[in-house]
């Protein structure tokens, strides 16, 4: 099996026989990147199947019927609708985060639960994106995660917790950043929502055991569901068994199919990627 845990790592490069550059006019492109490094999907909107999964440092060419962009890193910030007031943005996510001149400031609406979520994006980045692709719309890995999470459940009954992996990645290849995303859901509505940074196993069941404890969850009976970079076989993983006695991972979005060549890759990886078009048409 390719070893998928990180974007760039692995040299992803899965393409179906189906793909045609031609007819790129009726595909969505995904992209996800932690500024550095990329992986990108590429979704036939017609048949409703994605076609194309790459991990690279360069991203591809071509005129596509629409663009995502989602940033990972965990510079963000959620903020309920009613509260938000667009001239205030910036105050809203320095409250939390450091703003650099740099850095450009955007917005999404997570539709689902009504709330914004603010986060930034290097600006160098954003001017390569909009010259390769001008309808590039900007999003968050985590806009990707919780309303892509909140489509998906959106029928289920009770309470689950949901915890989606990142790491961004030094181009030598060595992971120099490391935190997860975790929401609780409860029927269709999001009851909490944090991000915390780790370096070691240990403190990723800290974490997951402080959430627990602090929303009155029984280890024993509310499921934990992983997604992102985590392997089956990692001590990340084995390490919440002795704590959480039901855990499982992720499986792809429902409503598209995959190319047969994906199955080379865990199902649980790159959530945040084939959810994006969920999000954002």
């Amino acid at each position: 099996m390719a070893d998928a845990k990180t974007i760039p790592t692995s040299a992803l490069n899965f393409t179906d026989e189906a793909f045609d550059i031609k007819r790129s006019d009726t595909y969505h492109l995904s992209i996800l990147t932690d500024g550095k490094n990329h992986a990108f999907s590429i979704l036939d909107t017609i048949s409703n199947k994605y076609l194309v999964l790459r991990s690279c440092s360069e991203l591809p060419d071509g005129h596509f019927k629409s663009v995502s962009c989602a940033i990972a890193h965990n510079k963000f910030t959620l903020v309920p609708a009613a509260l938000f007031d667009e001239e205030n943005k910036k105050s809203f996510l320095g409250f939390n985060h450091e703003i650099k001149d740099e850095e450009e400031i955007f917005v999404n609406t997570l539709h689902t639960i009504d709330a914004k979520n603010i986060f930034t994006v290097p600006k160098s980045l954003t001017a390569d994106i909009r010259k390769r692709f001008p309808n590039a719309h900007f999003i968050h890995s985590s806009t990707a995660f919780l309303d892509g999470l909140l489509a998906q459940h959106k029928n289920n009954t009770g309470k689950r917790v949901f915890a989606n992996f990142t790491s961004s990645i030094h181009p030598a290849g060595e992971k120099t950043e490391s935190y997860f995303e975790i929401a609780l859901l409860e029927g269709k509505e999001l009851l909490f929502s944090n991000v915390f940074k780790y370096k070691t196993p240990e403190e990723i069941a800290y974490y997951v055991l402080f959430v627990y404890e602090q929303l009155d969850l029984n280890p024993d009976s509310v499921e934990l569901i992983l997604s992102g970079e985590i392997e089956k076989t990692a001590k990340e993983h084995t390490l919440l068994y002795t704590y959480i006695r039901n855990i499982r991972f992720a499986v792809r979005p429902e409503g598209f199919s995959y190319s047969y060549k994906f199955e080379e890759i865990p199902n649980h990886n790159f959530f945040s990627l084939f959810t994006q078009y969920l999000v954002t048409n």
